[in-house]
């Protein structure tokens, strides 16, 4: 048996290299279909594939979260949590055997005298054995080292930390390094791989216990590590033995219930929820839209292969008609049907293969091509995207199926000629036999359906982002560009701080090319610190209190720099002093929501946490974008960074010209006021814009990329059987020629049939993506999943391009010599 597998192979083989010309376009085309593939699995594989390493039992361990109905920001429904809430739910539970909090900060370090911002996680004590996760090198945290404050300067830090920023150094254990000026002893290094709890974290972490708090947060915000309302804490717990995730649920939710009745002032409208921490891991609340969406992309790849293989099993088809004769000598030789389907199966086999081992090659290069696309802000080792044994083993398998896919309909036909009509020399029926069965066109219409679906899926994507890119985000985004600074390792004072970012603001305006220049504490887009607003007159009114608004701290001149329209009132001045009358300017989702057909001007309110906090509005705004394109317009109050101080700043500057002309010059004047401070996300806000659009962009260019290619392959089908059954017509067309018909009339036939075939195609395919619309309409902006310009213009350009494909073999029978005709019959 094996020596009649190696036969069929070294002759499928020497087949393949008979026909170098055929051999090339099948193997590309699979390698085309099979690369894609296995790119696009290689991603999802990176996001939805890979568990924590590191993590023991991962499915028993789950992320714990707040919800909260005051809670304002767009798409959210779980939140974290606050610490005292944390306490209270670990201590009362009886079905999560522990739980740990997280809270992950930016601190400064420096490396050779360069200051470099590092991610660090604040964690409790319990984080690793939560996780179940175990030191590579050293130890990890003890139980009491989250007790008390600045007791315990110990670290643990990531594999990657340790290889890139501590240069592997053999000797780690016992190392300092030096965080927010504060020197902490290195005590382990977690498993290679592992960087927390979050998929697109950057590899290189530093874990922090929670009694060291106060060396790495704020003066202003560690207050907030004894309250119950601020919502902080990232929440993770491992399920007790038995216990399953409903049962916790219920018992997690009586608790967050008791809570709320038992301090309403911060819990009312809160409670808790729970879930896997697979769903975590991608980010609160996305794994359901990144699971679609990628769903979505490894759909319409797996139909631009499918449409390959069906093309390729035309040319199958034709090619087995041709070697009837040669079939016919076989089995009058006393060969099996079994035989001959396994020979033929055989050659289809080694053609997915050699489409296969190509397909890697191509894999190779489009997974790096993907990965050049990524956003700016994801780091280049954030996603392992190695072709690993499951990589391998999805080729492999795709391979095979698009083999047994492509060769079995040529290979049950093939097998079973009808042996005296295939014998005889020179039959009609031996040439023609493509044309009399409907087979091929099928395949063809089966390839434009699938095509139909492909370009609808990619139109819908690419109208959403030409939707989302129209958004007006409330500000001009055009010659802007920001700097992040994190001031806490300098430990300023509110009267220090604000005299450095006076001298930033000289440093920066005198630069030439800079028009304007300001600070605010939070990016144009991104959000910021929420804070619960008090309007005056409500205290007592629980309809019109315990609401959350974004804030955000500037100084005077920041709507004109990033000229935020002002609908009326005055904007922020160096007259708003700290010994001033607190004032804030608001937006107009703000204003509607506290107070809704009222005048907002001279209006009062102030936040929870400062009880004689009153703050006048000054002024109002247009509304902006603030944490994502297309959002529901979140409220927002403007803060005068005079009376409300800040150690977390962005610099915000204006040019006259291409921002990117200036961004090197500003930075450095910059860094001379202070050598040790850490300036990040030096980006262009065009750069930021496009990060916000990134996700809808990538798809938009990837289905594209994919619904263009089965466009081109649903073309070259149509055109190959039309081709082909006009050649197999030659004596027909010959003979309608020579009884009166004009070019005209034979051009209208082969048009019509090719049309007939198109039409079939197009109605079932719209149907299709029909179902597609429906499937993705959660995934779009500003579009439905029945856009009507999307559904219209594919069936346009699909009828456009069929016409296109079946008008070359039409122009070839119009040419037929009615003569030549009979001679070659």
């Amino acid at each position: 048996m094996s020596a009649d597998v190696g036969q069929d192979i070294r002759y499928a083989l020497r087949l393949l290299v008979k026909s170098p010309g055929f051999t090339a376009v099948a193997v590309l085309s699979l390698a085309l279909g099979i690369g894609a593939n296995t790119t696009i699995f290689t991603g999802v594989k990176a996001v939805f594939l890979n568990p924590i390493p590191g993590v023991h039992e991962p499915a028993r361990v789950v992320g714990i979260y707040t919800t909260d109905d005051r809670f304002s920001e767009a798409n959210a429904r779980r939140v974290p949590m606050s610490p005292l809430n944390f306490r209270d739910l670990r201590e009362q539970n009886t079905t999560v055997r522990d739980m740990t909090a997280l809270l992950p900060l930016p601190a400064t370090m420096l490396v050779d005298g360069t200051p470099e911002q590092v991610n660090v996680q604040i964690t409790s004590a319990s984080y690793f054995d939560v996780l179940g996760v175990e030191a590579a090198r050293g130890r990890t945290f003890l139980s009491e080292e989250d007790q008390g404050k600045g007791g315990y300067p110990v670290a643990v830090v990531s594999h990657a930390f340790w290889t890139t920023a501590l240069a592997g150094d053999p000797q780690v254990i016992g190392r300092t390094v030096t965080l927010n000026a504060y020197p902490f002893t290195v005590v382990g290094v977690t498993p290679p791989g592992f960087k927390g709890t979050f998929a697109f974290s950057d590899p290189e972490q530093i874990w922090i216990p929670l009694s060291m708090r106060d060396q790495l947060v704020p003066a202003q915000f560690r207050s907030f590590f004894e309250e119950r309302r601020p919502l902080i804490f990232q929440v993770y717990g491992r399920l007790a033995r038995e216990t399953t995730l409903e049962q916790a649920r219920a018992d997690l939710e009586v608790i967050g219930t008791r809570l709320a009745t038992q301090y309403p002032a911060d819990n009312e409208g809160r409670s808790v929820d729970i879930a896997p921490l697979a769903d975590g891991v991608l980010g609160i609340d996305q794994r359901q839209t990144l699971t679609r969406g990628g769903a979505v992309v490894m759909g319409i790849v797996g139909l631009v292969l499918l449409i390959a293989c069906l093309n390729l099993a035309n040319l199958l088809l034709a090619r087995g008609i041709a070697r009837n004769k040669e079939i016919g000598i076989r089995i009058a030789l006393g060969a099996g049907r079994k035989r001959l389907i396994r020979q033929l199966m055989t050659e289809s086999l080694t053609l997915a293969t050699l489409g296969g081992a190509v397909g890697l090659l191509f894999a190779y290069w489009g997974t790096r091509v993907l990965w050049g696309l990524r956003p700016p802000g994801l780091g280049a080792n954030t996603l392992d995207l190695s072709m690993d044994h499951r990589v391998f083993l999805f080729t492999l398998a795709i391979a095979i199926a698009t083999g047994v896919l492509l060769g079995a309909l040529p290979a049950l036909k093939g097998s079973n000629p009808d042996l005296a009509d295939t014998l005889k020399e020179g039959s009609r029926q031996n040439t023609a036999g493509f044309h009399r069965t409907p087979l091929g066109k099928v395949l063809v219409v089966a390839e434009v359906a699938l095509a139909v679906v492909a370009l609808v899926g990619a139109g819908l994507f690419v109208r959403s982002m030409q939707q989302a890119l129209a958004v007006d985000p409330g500000f001009e985004s055009r010659q802007l560009f920001v700097v992040a600074m994190n001031t806490t390792p300098r430990e300023y004072t509110p009267e220090q701080g604000r005299q450095f970012y006076a001298r930033v603001l000289e440093r920066a305006r005198g630069v030439a090319g800079v028009e304007a220049a300001t600070i605010a504490s939070n990016f144009p887009i991104g959000g910021g610190f929420q804070r619960t607003v008090i309007p005056q007159g409500s205290e007592f009114d629980p309809d019109r209190q315990g609401l959350l608004s974004q804030t955000n701290i500037v100084t005077p001149g920041y709507f004109e720099t990033v000229r935020i329209p002002l609908t009326h009132g005055r904007v922020l001045a160096e007259s708003d002093r700290e010994d001033a009358p607190l004032v804030a300017v608001v937006n107009e989702a703000m204003a509607h929501r506290y107070w809704p057909g009222e005048e907002p001007l001279g209006k009062r309110f102030r936040f929870i946490d400062e009880p004689d906090g009153w703050r006048e509005v000054v002024a109002l705004v247009r509304n902006t974008t603030i944490t994502q394109i297309g959002e529901t317009p979140q409220p927002v109050v403007y803060l005068p960074l005079a009376q409300n101080f800040t150690p977390f700043a962005t610099l915000q500057v204006r040019t006259a010209g291409d921002p990117r002309s200036v961004m090197a010059t500003v930075n450095r004047e910059v860094q001379t006021l202070d050598p040790e401070l850490a300036l990040t996300n030096l980006n262009t806000i065009g750069e930021i814009l496009d990060g916000a659009v990134w996700p809808r962009r990538i798809a938009a260019i990837l289905l594209s990329i994919f619904a263009v290619l089965a466009l081109v392959l649903a073309a070259i089908g149509i055109y190959g059987v039309m081709s082909y059954s006009t050649n197999q017509r030659l004596r027909e067309i010959g003979i309608r020629m020579a009884i009166g018909a004009k070019t005209g009339d034979i051009l209208r036939l082969v048009l019509g049939q090719g049309l007939a075939i198109t039409i079939i195609g197009l109605a079932i395919g719209l149907g299709g993506a029909f179902a597609l619309g429906r499937f993705v309409s959660s995934l779009l902006f500003g579009v439905t999943g029945f856009d009507p310009v999307t559904f219209f213009g594919v069936a346009f350009v699909l009828v456009a391009v069929a016409l296109l494909a079946v008008y070359v073999p039409a122009r070839r029978a119009m040419r037929v010599d009615p003569m030549v005709a009979f001679r070659a019959e």
